[in-house]
């Protein structure tokens, strides 16, 4: 294979104030020294920072006041036989987990057509029951859901193929309900009072989406959020890989099929390379070809983690930064009412907060371990709520809602800070060594605690 040079060619673009602006009154951003910032980026890429890996590719935007003030692409989007493909603004990834947000706007807007009740019990919604068997007689919510408080656990695993079904996870007897592992014990965790990330909390959510809508996950997100924010972004990637497979990046890491990482070897495809899952369960097919019919017959609501909710959008960061823009706007995009300004509100209004005295949660599930400070400590509505002076970055404090994404080499974070209508984006594509033998200062992985050092340097709230 051959060995891309961390410094290959990369489009840096900036966009239009004009065509960006949310609204007539947001105030125009400073200009930024384009060279200086370009140069920290290409050197995370390239691994000088010290204590930090190389990278495969990077994608990073800034939001100032409502605006992109500054776009970065670099490293490489894919490797093949005629070498590196220089990553783009317009290549999309597989986000891991900042998916989450994205998913719980389609979930809201079933909250804000009545259709579905936060704090209603979920089985009212799914067509099984639902219920922790340690706390029978305690509801789980949409709420809890979103705020990883609903004592719900993801066990071994928490995604099934095609022909499975979802309600096996939580029914005794059946199959994949691993003894009870995919929910929580000890009283001091029952529903609605402890916190604990689970991915399939977001299973859950799918669920109840397809259940109410009565349409399968992947085509409600795309007309009910993604389209109308005009995004060609998918939580189905062969909507993307059969149409416009040339936008598709490749998730890298340095490691073999063993699971050895071997930091001076090859970069080593882990998804979205020449074939194509369009979701678990379905043989692959190759980048650009069509799909044919996917899931004839599917029953919304059967398996709703085949499209990875919790986890399965593709998206750039400039996608992701329209969605960044409309939350930052209230919960308006072009016109279009996504969400209203009180749901936005509440999805970075703390759901839970991490009591040291009490201990209320599981805080310590961060890429490395940084004694007295946790990764979790806040939550909203499938928002993480921080400020980065509780990692030891930044000089003044700077309360920021967002999340992170880590899979399949994919190391990204969302962060705004709504008061000054701030943000950063950024997609990591692969690290060419075992992030957790690099540790920083902070519970991020270091790539990320250099990005965000970064930024917060270079990009001074409200400036």
């Amino acid at each position: 294979m051959n060995r891309p040079d961390p410094r290959s060619p990369r489009r840096l673009l900036m966009a239009c104030a004009a065509s960006l602006l949310l609204a007539a009154a947001v105030p125009v951003a400073r200009a930024v020294d384009r060279p200086a910032l370009d140069a920290g980026l290409d050197a995370v890429i390239a691994g000088e920072v010290s204590g930090s890996p190389q990278l495969a590719g990077l994608q990073v935007l800034v939001l100032q006041g409502g605006q992109v003030v500054y776009e970065y692409a670099g490293g490489f989007a894919r490797l093949t036989a005629d070498g590196p493909v220089p990553m783009s603004l317009e290549h999309r990834m597989r986000v891991a987990s900042i998916s989450k947000p994205v998913a719980a706007i389609g979930l809201l807007r079933l909250v804000e057509s009545g259709r579905v009740d936060l704090d209603a019990d979920v089985s009212d919604y799914l067509g099984f029951s639902l219920r922790n068997p340690n706390f029978p007689d305690i509801a789980i919510t949409p709420r809890m859901l979103l705020s990883h408080t609903s004592s719900i656990r993801d066990g071994s695993y928490y995604w099934l193929a095609a022909g499975e079904r979802f309600a096996d996870f939580f029914t005794p007897g059946r199959p994949h309900y691993e003894d009870g592992a995919h929910f929580a014990a000890g009283a001091e965790q029952r529903p609605g009072a402890w916190f604990s990330y689970a991915n399939l909390n977001f299973g859950v959510v799918a669920a109840i989406i397809e259940r109410v809508s009565g349409q399968r996950f992947d085509g409600y997100m795309r007309r009910e959020v993604l389209r109308p924010l005009g995004l060609r972004a998918s939580f189905n990637v062969c909507d993307l890989s059969a149409t416009r497979p040339d936008e598709i990046a490749t998730l890298y890491r340095k490691r073999d099929e063993a699971e050895n990482w071997q930091p001076g070897g090859d970069w080593v495809a882990q998804l979205d390379d020449t074939v194509f899952a369009c979701h678990y369960g379905r043989e692959p097919v190759r980048r650009g070809v069509a799909p044919g019919t996917i899931l004839p017959g599917y029953v919304p609501g059967e398996n709703p983690t085949l499209f990875s909710p919790q986890g399965g959008l593709r998206a750039s960061v400039r996608d992701l930064s329209v969605i960044a823009r409309m939350l930052l706007a209230g919960g308006l995009w072009d016109g279009f009412r996504i969400l209203d300004e009180e749901t936005v509100r509440a999805m970075r209004t703390p759901h839970w907060r991490y009591d040291a005295e009490r201990v209320n949660g599981d805080t310590g599930e961060g890429p490395n371990t940084a004694p007295q400070r946790p990764l979790f400590t806040g939550w909203g509505l499938s928002m993480q709520l921080i400020d980065p002076n509780d990692w030891g970055l930044g000089e003044a404090p700077r309360p920021l809602a967002g999340h992170l994404g880590d899979a399949y080499g994919l190391i990204g974070q969302f962060w705004l800070d709504f008061e000054h209508g701030d943000g950063l984006i950024a997609l990591v594509t692969g690290a060419g060594d075992d992030p957790d033998r690099h540790p920083g200062a902070t519970p991020l992985y270091r790539p990320s605690e250099e990005i965000m050092r970064w930024w917060l340097q270079h990009f001074p709230r409200g400036e």
